[in-house]
């Protein structure tokens, strides 16, 4: 139904002091104040109203109870604070590298491949 890291659009239902309530499609959820901003929240309202449809990312679901735990700040990269960015940027780099890495050492191995025929 629903899967860790999966976007999805939900409905603000309420709005406490340690998070925000949202409906979703079939199930009802949390976003707790902690996975709004890594920054530091005085009010929960300064980013959400009753009624504003956002996106959030899915951090876990209990499909007994129907009740999922949510992240708005996953789908915001700029309420992260640099350190998470600048580390999915090098995780992007070196998964960069790897691949050239793997291509050339496919071409390193023809090449001897070719030398020892």
């Amino acid at each position: 139904m629903y899967e860790k890291r999966n976007k999805i659009n939900v409905k603000i239902t309420n709005i406490t002091s340690y998070g925000a309530f949202c409906r979703a499609e079939r199930a009802d959820g949390l976003i707790h104040i902690s996975e709004v901003s890594d920054y530091f929240v005085k009010d929960i309202k300064d980013f959400f109203d009753i009624g504003d449809e956002i996106e959030v990312e899915v951090l876990d679901f209990d499909s007994v109870r129907k009740h999922l735990k949510l992240s708005y700040k996953k789908c915001h990269p700029e309420l992260l604070k640099n350190d998470d960015k600048e580390i999915q940027e090098i995780k992007a780099a070196f998964k960069s590298l790897n691949k050239k890495q793997n291509k050339t050492d496919n071409i390193k191995n023809i090449n001897e491949s070719n030398e020892n025929e």
